[in-house]
């Protein structure tokens, strides 16, 4: 059901407004909204808007301890997948004291990181050096021997084909005279030392730019180039030293990672409390919050309200106001409404379905999924995670959806005779010479048209029901006729169609029904309209629309297509995996194309059966009723990223 809310008013003194944040945040109750609009005019107007919180400090602090958390991660242990996020109280998320201790260990982490990056970049150069001299190693010349009174020496990277000789070549076009020298070569480049005459260097450098060649300067050359290198390498082995040691005092600081990230979770919380400040209003003394709350927690808020020296009053939202959505199911379905959040929660003055969305997925997807062996692993996989793994609330409500599903997957799959394909009778037939098969109450490969019958029933129920919350949201909005003309005489006359092909009396039954149902379509759905002309074409067209309800059923066969699929695709792996025979050998390569197979088959098929089965609520049913545009209500809470924050009791 959607949750009932109120609009809550708080009228505090100025200096305690935010000790009242942080109590009614330990409720997570209370959905802070912006005063002026929960306000009458006329009273928002005389209060003055709150200046805007400055949240630099938290924001500034709250990027150094991630940084440091970045920091620390590659040095700590390893978190592995069942690694679970310690709990915490609120009064130890919201200790200043801590704030304090843990500013001194970040100061000495960014000391450290500080360091290594420095020690990182001095590498980074000296690598780079080191590279860029590595093909000049052979040239025996000192910095202070590349220029004399009359001659020059350049250093070319001369791309290949070109070479040598075709520089010598154009020189001696250019009647230039120059001696050159290949001191080494790559699979791209020639590296080449030119000697001339410092009078033709203008014309020695046009005439290797025509050949495409790329000037090599020396920068930070100390002696000759192989004494360049020798200290490029003796530097390079000193500054790993150097970033190893800076790396210890990380694995030395690699403990305290938790207390970083529980303070960075505290900052956060501090954000979020502060940033409400900035929807109050406020006179000289008195501050105005105002907000939603759930009816169910009225009385958790008013006890932490009842310590301050403030005044809060609830009121009912008005008739035609939208108020935040929150669902409220059973343990069973609740798994159920992130399929209706994908899509768009319910407004707020509709009805909350999930229930039923609930119910046909699992069904749906039992029946396109339809093995017992993957219905098995999807169960245990599911639920299991959902125990053992910290994967958040988003996480475990999809993976307890996927496990209930699993149950629907395995009955189905019992009824149609699936245990991972055919594997049992393909293993006793091929391993131990033995003629086996599995129970099934329904052969979907050899009665097709049963399944698709199934599928199509299943369709009309779930189509019929859908009609049916239509009728009902419009009886509980006091339009009863409406819901008899717009619901009540589509159910007689689609009940009515397909008994015409029944025989004996409910054929004419059927005659009764269709007419009926036809008749009274026809003179009431063109009743909005002005003339007694539009009344009636408006009535006549409507029929047209069970076309569209007859499409809407067709759209279930694809739960027999999916289920046909998984079980064709599933014997097709298992074929295949026992053609080698029996055997050790046949032993193996049945395990290995039987593990890798099914598993392909499983997540493929288990995909399609989550989205076409999502699909047929999402398009058929809700087509039919739902009304969406909600609000999801968000509640000022602790949302921590590192630690679960234990509730109170």
């Amino acid at each position: 059901m959607i949750e009932k809310m109120e609009k809550l008013y708080i009228y505090s003194l100025s200096g305690q407004s935010a000790a009242i944040m942080e109590d009614v945040m330990r409720c997570g109750a209370l959905q802070p909204a912006a005063a002026e609009s929960m306000l009458e005019e006329e009273v928002a107007k005389a209060l003055q808007p709150a200046q805007n919180t400055d949240l630099s400090r938290e924001e500034e602090l709250l990027s150094r301890l991630e940084e440091c958390i970045a920091a620390l991660k590659e040095f700590g242990e390893k978190r592995g997948l069942f690694y679970k996020r310690p709990e915490v109280s609120y009064e130890k998320l919201t200790d200043d004291r801590l704030l304090l201790n843990v500013l001194e260990t970040c100061s000495r982490i960014e000391g450290i990181v500080k360091a290594r990056d420095s020690y990182q970049k001095e590498l980074q150069k000296a690598e780079l050096l080191k590279t860029s001299f590595l093909p000049w190693e052979r040239l025996d010349v000192k910095a202070a021997d590349f220029e004399t009174g009359r001659t020059k020496l350049l250093l070319y990277i001369l791309p290949k084909p070109q070479d040598m000789e075709a520089a010598k070549s154009a020189a001696r076009e250019k009647e230039l005279y120059l001696y050159g020298e290949t001191i080494s070569e790559d699979a791209e480049n020639k590296y080449i030392a030119v000697l001339f005459h410092k009078e033709d260097e203008k014309a020695v450098r046009e005439t290797f730019r025509i050949l495409g060649a790329k000037e090599f300067v020396p920068g930070g050359m100390a002696g000759t180039f192989e004494e360049t290198i020798q200290q490029a390498e003796g530097r390079i082995q000193e500054l790993k030293e150097k970033i190893e040691a800076e790396n210890q005092k990380l694995i030395q600081e690699a403990g305290r990672r938790e207390e970083l990230e529980l303070a960075w979770d505290a900052v956060k919380v501090r954000i979020d409390c502060l940033s409400t400040k900035n929807q109050m209003l406020h006179t000289d003394q008195v501050d105005v919050i105002t907000g939603w709350v759930s009816a169910d927690k009225k009385e958790a808020v008013s006890s932490k309200l009842k310590q301050y020296a403030c005044y809060y009053e609830y009121k009912e939202p008005e008739a035609d106001e939208e108020f935040p959505v929150l669902m409220k199911n059973s343990k069973l379905v609740a798994p159920f409404s992130a399929l209706t959040e994908m899509y768009s929660l319910p407004d707020s003055r509709s009805m909350d379905s999930n229930w039923a969305i609930g119910l046909f997925f699992f069904i749906f997807f039992g029946m396109m999924l339809s093995d017992a062996g993957y219905g098995l692993l999807l169960t245990i996989g599911g639920l299991g995670g959902a125990k053992l793994l910290d994967v958040g609330e988003g996480g475990k409500r999809l993976m307890t959806m996927l496990g209930i599903s699993g149950i629907s997957t395995m009955f189905w799959g019992l009824m149609y005779g699936s245990f991972f394909g055919d594997a049992i009778p393909k293993v006793a037939e091929v391993f131990f010479g033995v003629s086996l098969s599995l129970p099934q109450a329904i052969d979907p490969l050899t009665q097709p048209m049963v399944v698709l019958g199934m599928s199509c029933a299943l369709g009309v129920i779930h189509l019929f029901i859908g009609m049916g919350f239509k009728a009902y949201l419009m009886i509980r909005r006091g339009n009863i006729w409406g819901a008899v003309f717009d619901v009540g005489f589509w159910y007689i006359f689609l009940i009515g169609l397909p008994c015409l092909i029944l025989p004996g009396k409910l054929k004419y039954i059927g005659i009764i029904m269709s007419i009926a149902g036809a008749v009274g379509l026809v003179l009431t759905q063109g009743r909005e309209k002005p003339t007694l002309f539009g009344k009636i074409t408006s009535g006549v067209m409507s029929l047209y629309d069970v076309t569209g309800y007859f499409s809407d059923v067709l759209s279930y066969s694809r739960i027999l297509a999916l289920g046909l699929a998984t079980g064709v695709i599933a014997s097709v792996v298992n074929t295949i995996g026992t053609l080698t025979g029996g055997g050790i050998v046949g032993a193996i390569l049945f395990i290995v194309i039987f593990a890798a197979g099914h598993a392909l088959n499983m997540a493929i098929n288990a995909l399609g059966a989550y989205v076409h089965s999502a699909r047929l609520q999402y398009v058929e049913f809700f087509g039919k009723y739902y009304e969406s545009g909600g609000k999801k209500f968000d509640p000022l809470r602790a949302k921590t990223k590192y630690v679960n924050v234990m509730e109170e009791k």
